[in-house]
Protein backbone atom coordinates (compact mmCIF):
# COMPACT_ATOMS: atom_id res chain seq x y z
CA UNK A 1 0.00 0.00 0.00
CA UNK A 2 1.92 3.35 -1.29
CA UNK A 3 0.41 5.34 1.99
CA UNK A 4 2.46 2.84 4.14
CA UNK A 5 5.71 2.87 2.78
CA UNK A 6 8.53 5.85 3.95
CA UNK A 7 12.07 6.21 2.96
CA UNK A 8 14.15 6.71 6.17
CA UNK A 9 17.26 9.23 6.56
CA UNK A 10 19.29 6.40 5.48
CA UNK A 11 17.63 5.71 2.26
CA UNK A 12 16.16 2.50 4.03
CA UNK A 13 12.18 1.90 2.20
CA UNK A 14 10.25 0.89 4.96
CA UNK A 15 6.87 -0.33 3.84
CA UNK A 16 3.93 -2.00 6.13
CA UNK A 17 1.33 -4.22 5.25
CA UNK A 18 -0.23 -2.53 8.04
CA UNK A 19 -0.37 0.45 10.23
CA UNK A 20 1.80 0.35 13.10
CA UNK A 21 0.61 0.03 17.02
CA UNK A 22 2.71 -1.66 18.48
CA UNK A 23 5.85 0.35 18.05
CA UNK A 24 9.25 0.33 19.98
CA UNK A 25 11.25 3.36 20.63
CA UNK A 26 14.96 3.50 20.79
CA UNK A 27 15.15 7.36 20.69
CA UNK A 28 13.78 10.74 22.47
CA UNK A 29 12.96 11.85 19.33
CA UNK A 30 10.90 9.14 18.67
CA UNK A 31 8.72 9.55 21.50
CA UNK A 32 8.42 13.21 20.75
CA UNK A 33 6.43 11.71 17.36
CA UNK A 34 4.60 9.48 18.81
CA UNK A 35 3.56 11.92 21.53
CA UNK A 36 2.28 14.43 18.87
CA UNK A 37 0.63 11.58 17.00
CA UNK A 38 -1.37 10.75 20.42
CA UNK A 39 0.06 7.05 21.29
CA UNK A 40 2.71 5.57 23.25
CA UNK A 41 5.25 2.80 22.84
CA UNK A 42 5.11 -0.37 24.09
CA UNK A 43 8.81 -0.66 24.61
CA UNK A 44 11.29 2.24 25.54
CA UNK A 45 14.99 2.76 26.90
CA UNK A 46 16.17 1.68 30.30
CA UNK A 47 17.24 4.78 30.94
CA UNK A 48 15.78 8.26 29.51
CA UNK A 49 13.34 11.05 29.17
CA UNK A 50 9.95 9.25 29.12
CA UNK A 51 8.75 9.68 32.82
CA UNK A 52 9.60 13.36 32.18
CA UNK A 53 6.23 15.41 32.76
CA UNK A 54 6.65 17.12 29.59
CA UNK A 55 6.53 13.38 28.13
CA UNK A 56 4.84 10.33 29.64
CA UNK A 57 5.17 11.03 33.59
CA UNK A 58 4.03 7.98 35.18
CA UNK A 59 2.39 6.46 32.08
CA UNK A 60 6.05 5.85 31.40
CA UNK A 61 6.00 2.77 33.76
CA UNK A 62 4.26 0.89 32.01
CA UNK A 63 7.07 0.89 29.12
CA UNK A 64 9.04 -2.39 28.52
CA UNK A 65 12.48 -1.22 29.15
CA UNK A 66 15.06 -2.55 26.22
CA UNK A 67 18.33 -1.26 26.96
CA UNK A 68 19.85 1.81 26.04
CA UNK A 69 20.48 4.38 23.62
CA UNK A 70 23.86 2.86 22.65
CA UNK A 71 23.17 -1.04 23.18
CA UNK A 72 19.71 -1.72 22.90
CA UNK A 73 18.33 -5.21 23.85
CA UNK A 74 17.08 -6.75 20.95
CA UNK A 75 16.13 -10.30 22.78
CA UNK A 76 14.06 -7.42 24.76
CA UNK A 77 12.78 -5.78 21.68
CA UNK A 78 11.64 -9.01 19.82
CA UNK A 79 9.54 -9.93 22.49
CA UNK A 80 7.46 -7.00 22.65
CA UNK A 81 6.90 -7.84 18.66
CA UNK A 82 6.11 -4.72 17.70
CA UNK A 83 5.04 -3.53 14.14
CA UNK A 84 7.62 -1.12 13.97
CA UNK A 85 10.99 0.62 15.95
CA UNK A 86 12.20 3.93 15.86
CA UNK A 87 15.72 4.77 15.97
CA UNK A 88 18.42 7.19 14.85
CA UNK A 89 21.05 6.49 12.22
CA UNK A 90 23.60 6.65 14.62
CA UNK A 91 24.44 4.20 16.56
CA UNK A 92 21.12 2.23 15.66
CA UNK A 93 22.15 1.87 12.10
CA UNK A 94 24.49 -1.11 12.73
CA UNK A 95 21.98 -2.86 14.35
CA UNK A 96 19.91 -2.89 11.35
CA UNK A 97 21.00 -6.73 10.56
CA UNK A 98 20.53 -7.35 13.95
CA UNK A 99 16.63 -7.03 14.18
CA UNK A 100 16.72 -8.80 11.15
CA UNK A 101 12.95 -9.74 10.94
CA UNK A 102 11.71 -8.42 14.47
CA UNK A 103 10.11 -5.28 12.56
CA UNK A 104 10.80 -2.51 10.33
CA UNK A 105 13.56 -0.57 11.48
CA UNK A 106 12.99 3.58 10.35
CA UNK A 107 15.73 5.43 11.36
CA UNK A 108 15.80 9.17 12.12
CA UNK A 109 18.56 11.76 11.34
CA UNK A 110 19.15 14.75 9.58
CA UNK A 111 18.92 18.45 11.27
CA UNK A 112 17.13 21.43 11.57
CA UNK A 113 13.25 21.43 11.96
CA UNK A 114 12.43 20.64 8.93
CA UNK A 115 14.05 17.52 8.94
CA UNK A 116 11.99 16.84 12.33
CA UNK A 117 8.52 17.99 10.45
CA UNK A 118 9.70 15.58 7.58
CA UNK A 119 10.36 12.70 10.72
CA UNK A 120 6.80 13.42 12.13
CA UNK A 121 4.81 13.08 8.79
CA UNK A 122 7.03 9.96 7.81
CA UNK A 123 5.70 7.59 11.36
CA UNK A 124 2.12 9.63 10.44
CA UNK A 125 1.54 7.60 7.46
CA UNK A 126 3.00 3.96 8.95
CA UNK A 127 0.60 4.58 11.63
CA UNK A 128 -2.46 5.97 10.20
CA UNK A 129 -2.14 9.17 11.88
CA UNK A 130 -1.78 11.83 9.25
CA UNK A 131 -4.33 14.36 10.35
CA UNK A 132 -2.42 14.41 14.10
CA UNK A 133 0.75 14.85 12.42
CA UNK A 134 -0.80 17.86 10.46
CA UNK A 135 -2.68 18.77 13.05
CA UNK A 136 0.97 19.36 15.35
CA UNK A 137 2.88 20.90 12.65
CA UNK A 138 0.11 23.60 12.46
CA UNK A 139 0.41 23.84 16.07
CA UNK A 140 3.99 24.18 15.88
CA UNK A 141 3.90 26.38 12.91
CA UNK A 142 1.31 28.99 14.42
CA UNK A 143 3.59 29.19 17.50
CA UNK A 144 6.92 30.11 14.89
CA UNK A 145 4.48 33.13 13.47
CA UNK A 146 2.86 34.29 16.83
CA UNK A 147 7.09 34.90 17.64
CA UNK A 148 7.77 35.98 14.53
CA UNK A 149 5.12 39.14 14.83
CA UNK A 150 5.81 39.61 18.18
CA UNK A 151 9.32 40.80 18.17
CA UNK A 152 9.63 43.75 15.34
CA UNK A 153 12.92 43.21 13.25
CA UNK A 154 14.90 46.13 14.79
CA UNK A 155 14.77 44.64 18.28
CA UNK A 156 16.52 41.35 17.11
CA UNK A 157 18.94 40.30 19.25
CA UNK A 158 21.76 38.17 18.86
CA UNK A 159 21.38 34.86 20.53
CA UNK A 160 23.64 31.71 21.16
CA UNK A 161 23.32 28.16 22.00
CA UNK A 162 26.68 26.44 23.54
CA UNK A 163 27.54 23.46 25.51
CA UNK A 164 30.33 21.81 27.31
CA UNK A 165 31.94 20.01 29.60
CA UNK A 166 35.03 20.44 31.88
CA UNK A 167 37.06 18.73 29.09
CA UNK A 168 35.64 21.58 26.75
CA UNK A 169 37.17 24.13 29.50
CA UNK A 170 40.64 22.63 29.29
CA UNK A 171 40.26 22.47 25.74
CA UNK A 172 39.09 25.98 25.06
CA UNK A 173 37.32 24.63 22.25
CA UNK A 174 33.18 24.99 23.22
CA UNK A 175 29.85 22.98 21.15
CA UNK A 176 28.14 25.83 19.40
CA UNK A 177 24.95 25.08 17.39
CA UNK A 178 25.40 26.37 13.54
CA UNK A 179 22.58 28.21 11.91
CA UNK A 180 21.20 25.03 10.22
CA UNK A 181 20.94 22.89 13.96
CA UNK A 182 17.64 22.34 15.32
CA UNK A 183 17.34 25.61 17.18
CA UNK A 184 19.42 27.75 14.99
CA UNK A 185 17.22 27.42 12.41
CA UNK A 186 14.69 28.44 14.38
CA UNK A 187 15.63 31.12 16.00
CA UNK A 188 17.03 32.75 13.48
CA UNK A 189 13.56 33.33 12.02
CA UNK A 190 13.17 35.98 14.87
CA UNK A 191 16.87 36.95 16.05
CA UNK A 192 20.13 37.33 15.13
CA UNK A 193 22.01 33.61 14.90
CA UNK A 194 25.34 34.20 12.89
CA UNK A 195 26.78 31.11 13.77
CA UNK A 196 27.08 29.34 9.82
CA UNK A 197 27.68 25.82 9.56
CA UNK A 198 31.53 25.27 8.04
CA UNK A 199 32.01 24.02 4.76
CA UNK A 200 34.03 21.15 6.31
CA UNK A 201 34.47 19.92 10.10
CA UNK A 202 34.07 16.47 12.09
CA UNK A 203 30.97 17.29 14.11
CA UNK A 204 27.55 15.96 12.95
CA UNK A 205 25.68 18.65 11.06
CA UNK A 206 24.52 21.56 12.82
CA UNK A 207 27.25 21.61 15.63
CA UNK A 208 30.66 22.91 15.40
CA UNK A 209 33.78 23.75 18.27
CA UNK A 210 34.69 27.48 18.53
CA UNK A 211 37.30 29.46 21.12
CA UNK A 212 35.65 31.95 23.33
CA UNK A 213 37.85 34.62 21.50
CA UNK A 214 35.61 33.53 18.61
CA UNK A 215 32.25 34.07 20.54
CA UNK A 216 33.79 37.31 21.87
CA UNK A 217 34.51 38.40 17.95
CA UNK A 218 30.56 38.15 17.25
CA UNK A 219 30.13 39.22 20.84
CA UNK A 220 26.47 37.95 21.44
CA UNK A 221 23.70 39.51 23.40
CA UNK A 222 22.17 36.16 24.59
CA UNK A 223 23.88 33.07 25.37
CA UNK A 224 21.90 29.73 26.57
CA UNK A 225 24.68 26.72 28.22
CA UNK A 226 24.17 23.14 28.39
CA UNK A 227 26.45 21.92 30.93
CA UNK A 228 27.35 18.43 29.70
CA UNK A 229 29.03 15.44 31.93
CA UNK A 230 31.11 14.69 33.45
CA UNK A 231 31.14 18.20 34.83
CA UNK A 232 29.51 18.89 38.53
CA UNK A 233 29.60 22.36 38.22
CA UNK A 234 27.77 24.26 35.42
CA UNK A 235 30.01 25.41 32.39
CA UNK A 236 28.85 28.96 33.00
CA UNK A 237 30.41 28.76 36.30
CA UNK A 238 33.44 26.93 35.47
CA UNK A 239 34.05 30.41 32.92
CA UNK A 240 33.17 32.88 35.29
CA UNK A 241 36.87 33.74 36.07
CA UNK A 242 37.76 33.20 32.36
CA UNK A 243 38.99 37.10 31.29
CA UNK A 244 37.56 36.20 27.43
CA UNK A 245 34.51 35.33 28.84
CA UNK A 246 33.94 38.16 30.96
CA UNK A 247 34.22 40.84 28.10
CA UNK A 248 31.31 38.98 26.24
CA UNK A 249 28.22 41.59 26.07
CA UNK A 250 25.71 38.61 27.43
CA UNK A 251 27.97 37.33 30.49
CA UNK A 252 28.77 41.58 31.35
CA UNK A 253 24.80 42.08 31.26
CA UNK A 254 24.10 38.84 33.24
CA UNK A 255 22.04 37.77 30.08
CA UNK A 256 23.70 33.73 30.44
CA UNK A 257 21.23 31.30 30.96
CA UNK A 258 21.99 27.23 31.83
CA UNK A 259 19.29 25.19 30.36
CA UNK A 260 18.17 21.74 31.12
CA UNK A 261 19.22 19.34 28.25
CA UNK A 262 16.03 18.38 27.97
CA UNK A 263 14.97 21.59 26.49
CA UNK A 264 17.54 20.87 23.80
CA UNK A 265 17.15 17.17 22.84
CA UNK A 266 14.13 15.51 21.13
CA UNK A 267 14.20 17.14 18.11
CA UNK A 268 10.47 17.17 17.60
CA UNK A 269 8.12 19.73 17.83
CA UNK A 270 6.70 18.95 21.02
CA UNK A 271 10.27 19.85 22.75
CA UNK A 272 10.77 22.66 20.18
CA UNK A 273 7.88 24.28 20.93
CA UNK A 274 8.50 23.88 24.83
CA UNK A 275 11.80 25.46 24.52
CA UNK A 276 10.47 28.23 22.34
CA UNK A 277 8.29 28.85 24.87
CA UNK A 278 11.20 29.11 27.60
CA UNK A 279 13.74 30.84 25.99
CA UNK A 280 11.68 33.76 24.07
CA UNK A 281 10.59 35.45 27.10
CA UNK A 282 14.37 35.51 28.18
CA UNK A 283 15.21 36.94 24.88
CA UNK A 284 12.72 39.65 24.53
CA UNK A 285 11.26 39.95 28.03
CA UNK A 286 9.85 43.20 26.86
CA UNK A 287 7.65 41.69 24.23
CA UNK A 288 7.16 37.69 25.12
CA UNK A 289 5.00 37.06 28.30
CA UNK A 290 5.89 33.39 29.93
CA UNK A 291 3.87 31.09 27.85
CA UNK A 292 1.38 29.40 29.98
CA UNK A 293 -0.80 26.89 28.05
CA UNK A 294 -0.32 23.59 28.41
CA UNK A 295 1.66 22.04 25.20
CA UNK A 296 -0.60 21.42 22.62
CA UNK A 297 -3.59 23.51 23.20
CA UNK A 298 -4.49 25.43 20.39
Amino acid sequence: MAQLCVVDFTGAEIKLAQTAKRIVCLTAAGLDILLELDMEPVGYLTKGVADKPEFYGERAKQFKPVGSWIFPNWKAVRKLNPDLILGWSFPHRFYRKLFGNTAPLYLMGGTGYKAALQRLRDVAQLTGRVSQAEAAIARFENRLENYRTAVPTQEYKTVLFMGGSSLNHLSRKFIIETNIGTFGSIVGQFAHYPWVEPEKHNNEPGLTNISLQQILEVDPDIIFVQTYAPSKTSLSKQLSSNRTWQQIKAVQTQKVYEIDQLWHSGNGTRVMGLTLDKIMPFIYPGFITPYNNPVGAD
